[in-house]
């Protein structure tokens, strides 16, 4: 059966979503097998860990990820050239940057664990990043189910190595290094589906590398930019509180931070029409991303309304019923920045198919300071609270700004118009799980599903025409 780009779009956001559910259960599950054998200070290791070698990772990007998926979304680009100079470049900056990591560790108040287990976390992050730069070569092809796969099969043995792990009391090392088995696995079975659309091989071509890293270079400073803003939260609370408060705030931040695959793997598939389309064809541009940010809308409302009413449910499932007492009433705060992000997925994304790279590293830039600058303010009196209040400020406030450059470029801004029939549908929604709160967590999920889901159709959120091009009776 041939598929319409609609069918494609929607075959891959469905497999994926998917996929990405049953990668965030296990993700979830991981998450939960470590707080309970770690404990909250533990856990607030593995956080602290974790963010700090992230940090690195996010340094080697160099923008390469979203100018491969501009670049070889172009009429007659040399994509495999564009590919493996780009993976070489990546995967030599990750060398770098992550193997200095255990380096600067030394400078902060770190436990000799912590600082080990930022040493063995630096191999896993690896294989992580120089995968990633692939991902454009799958959303271009609509072929992100095979990227699902390798993630599935990633976060499969990282949960076997964690059950072995915590089955044997190998303690908080093996835990970090449960990381680099699983994403190992990921990187080679991607490394094997991307070889089937070009042959993946290192190349030194100076020339593009110098071409490559002028074009991402605004957008490695707007992903250094985010990243401050994004983690130095953490960071903080690491340095000026507990470990045991990170534990708490990092319990709530992964929950949400697993929730964000939806707006990126939509945006990622919608990228490379996007770029196609902005400068020759400004209707079906402007059609794909009203239509995308629908989607959004559906999607995030609920989970931010749902997500308050289940919240102390879903700390108690992963975290145990000790410890991380405040942990829901932070899940609560960092849901309201959830929906920003999802906004922000898309408006990003806009503002680079418009190659207004520099604009976005600006606006990244004032985010940056407004953070740090309420960080500094609100963590000490407020600890975790203070964290996620900042972090919905900042997301807000980065929001506002990409959605007034493009107006101002494109002179264009899509209607909000259903986000009024999201929160309807989420209201009654919100008054199911109310009533049923008594009921299991896993029930109550399915209770919002089969609630918002009908009403959301019934008030015209999806639509009969939409409906028809994804099973093949439209264009």
């Amino acid at each position: 059966m041939k598929f319409n780009l609609t069918q494609k779009i929607a075959y891959n956001a469905v497999f994926s979503a998917g996929a990405r559910v049953i990668e965030v259960a296990l993700a979830l599950i991981i998450i939960g097998l470590t707080t309970r054998y770690l404990g909250e200070g533990g856990f607030g290791d593995y956080i602290i860990v974790v963010t700090f070698i992230y940090i690195f990772s996010v340094l080697a990007d160099l923008g390469l990820y979203s100018i491969v998926v501009r670049e070889i979304s172009r009429d007659g680009a040399d994509e495999e050239k564009i590919v493996n100079n780009a993976f070489t470049l990546r995967a030599f900056a990750g060398l770098l940057f992550l193997s200095s990591a255990f380096f600067i560790s030394l400078l902060f108040p770190y436990s000799w664990d912590v600082r080990m287990g930022i040493a063995v976390a630096a191999t896993g992050f690896w294989f992580l990043s120089s995968t990633q730069v692939l991902m454009g070569l799958f959303q271009k092809h609509l072929v992100m189910d095979r990227v699902s796969v390798a993630e599935i099969c990633g976060r499969v043995i990282q949960f076997l190595f964690v059950w072995i792990v915590i089955s044997l009391d190998l303690g908080f090392l093996s835990i970090i290094a449960s990381i680099i088995a699983g994403a190992l696995v990921s990187f080679l079975l991607v490394l094997f589906f991307a070889s089937q659309y070009v042959k993946i091989r290192l190349s030194f071509d100076f020339s593009l590398w110098k071409k490559l890293l002028k074009q991402g270079f605004p957008l490695a400073i707007s992903a250094i930019l985010v990243l401050i803003y994004f983690k130095l939260d953490t960071i903080f609370l690491s340095v000026i509180k507990t470990n045991e408060a990170v534990g708490v705030y990092g319990l709530s931040y992964k929950i949400m931070e697993n929730l964000i695959f939806f707006p990126a793997m939509l945006v990622g598939l919608t990228m490379p029409i996007m770029s196609r389309s902005i400068f020759t064809d400004r209707m079906r541009f402007r059609s794909i991303v009203q239509r995308t940010l629908n989607l959004l809308i559906i999607a995030v409302v609920p989970m931010i309304v749902g997500v308050f009413f289940i919240s102390d449910k879903i700390v108690q499932l992963i975290g145990g019923k000790e410890g991380f007492v405040d942990s829901p009433a932070v899940l609560n705060i960092l849901m309201i920045a959830l929906g920003f992000i999802f906004l922000g997925a898309l408006f990003s994304n806009i503002i680079i198919a418009a190659n207004l790279q520099k604009r976005l590293a600006q606006i990244y830039f004032v985010g940056m300071i407004f953070n740090v600058v309420t960080n500094f303010i609100f963590i000490p009196q407020y600890s975790y609270f203070g964290a996620a209040a900042t972090t919905v400020a900042t997301e807000l406030l980065v929001t506002s700004l990409m959605i007034a450059v493009i107006y101002r470029s494109l002179k264009f801004i899509p209607s909000f118009a259903i986000i009024f029939k999201a929160i309807l549908a989420s209201i009654l929604m919100a008054l199911a799980l109310s009533y049923f709160n008594f009921l299991n967590i896993f029930i109550l999920v399915f209770i919002g599903v089969v609630v918002y889901l009908p009403v959301i159709y019934i008030l015209g959120g999806i639509s009969k025409e939409e409906i028809r091009k994804l099973v093949g009776r439209g264009k």
